[in-house]
């Protein structure tokens, strides 16, 4: 996998946690066998949890999952989403298209 894709959710409360783990659930249905991205797990942060994905090609699976992220956006607040190369530090932002500032893991 060459990417790094990170979803990033507001909060770090049970409840959010829940419906990231719900969500992460959805996602690895979704990418079943696919060769081009795996769901790598979920991490709490300060104040956020991020939702990590490794892909081979970040933005087209963005392309394919962005139903379902947009779906569970009802019940999550979702920051941004953004990838790396795996050994690069610099993310680029996918979501918002409008993202001000430069993302972090947090």
């Amino acid at each position: 996998m060459n990417h790094q894709l990170v979803l990033q959710f507001q909060g770090d409360d049970d409840d959010t946690l829940e419906r990231v783990i719900a969500l992460e659930d959805r996602l690895i249905e979704a990418l079943g066998n696919s060769t081009s991205a795996e769901v790598d797990g979920h991490e709490p942060g300060e104040g956020v949890i991020n939702l990590i994905l490794l892909a081979k090609n970040a933005a087209k699976v963005w392309e394919k999952i962005e139903p379902i992220v947009e779906d569970a956006a009802d019940e999550l607040d979702v920051n941004a989403v953004a990838f790396r190369a795996i050994d690069s530090e610099e993310f680029t932002v996918l979501w918002p298209v409008d993202y001000e500032g430069e993302f972090e893991l947090a």
